[in-house]
């Protein structure tokens, strides 16, 4: 015989071959689990971090103007009234927002209550003079179009050279960096403040157990992406 056959008829050569792959399954199951292991550490200590690093909250300092962006209304204006209170700046700018079949709305005679108007009638009944409320005409459909809004009433504005920007806390860093590219093109240094609304309840540390968290952390990264490779170069 070519080969010298073991106990079971196998021959050395399988008896290698036989230990060797439960070498392997051993060795392949270890670094599964290790691996697996690994993944659930590291989501333990990531997971909360994806919605901690999406809110920044600046130090602030008295500013030129509280600028509120649209979106939800009562917890961004208290916001802003409380600064407003508070002595960080005398006045707050709203933009207008798109409205959905505002112009059918306005042919029949009607008040169109957008988020905007919605915004002003809260600060107004909260003791702001209306006077120091300015609403930019904007129709904007978003913080880009409310950032390229803002620079334009800025430039012709030039005492303006700081603002504070109230937001919500999700929203707050994308808010930021689109401001700040979106600025940065005047001939002058605009200070810019994020603050986001303390009465925005999203639970920061324990997003994913919210659904509406859940979703606003997860599409935060989807336009976070979308502002880096695309939509900061139509800012220029």
């Amino acid at each position: 015989m070519g080969m010298t056959e073991g106990r079971l008829g196998m021959t050395r050569d399988e008896v290698r071959m036989k230990r060797y792959s439960k070498f392997t399954c051993k060795k392949t199951l270890s670094v599964l689990v290790i691996l697996l292991a690994f993944f659930i550490l590291a989501g333990i200590f990531m997971v909360p971090k994806l919605g901690q690093w999406l809110v920044v909250n600046d130090e602030l300092k008295e500013s030129d103007v509280i600028l509120v962006l649209m979106g939800s209304v009562y917890d961004r204006i208290l916001e802003a009234a409380d600064l407003y209170e508070e002595g960080y700046s005398d006045r707050i700018v709203l933009i207008n927002s798109y409205i959905a079949a505002k112009d059918i709305i306005v042919d029949r005679g009607l008040q169109a209550y957008g988020n905007t108007l919605l915004s002003k009638m809260a600060a107004v009944d909260m003791g702001i003079p209306e006077e120091d409320i300015i609403v930019l005409d904007g129709n904007s459909r978003s913080t880009q179009d409310e950032a390229m809004t803002f620079r334009e009433y800025i430039k012709k504005n030039k005492e303006i050279d700081s603002i504070i920007i109230v937001t919500s806390k999700f929203h707050s860093r994308r808010a930021k960096q689109i401001f700040v590219k979106s600025l940065s093109s005047l001939d002058r240094k605009i200070e810019i403040f994020i603050r986001p609304s303390k009465y925005d309840k999203s639970s920061v540390g324990k997003w994913w157990r919210n659904r509406e968290d859940f979703e606003w952390v997860v599409f935060e990264y989807l336009k976070l992406a979308h502002f880096w490779f695309r939509e900061q170069f139509l800012l220029d």
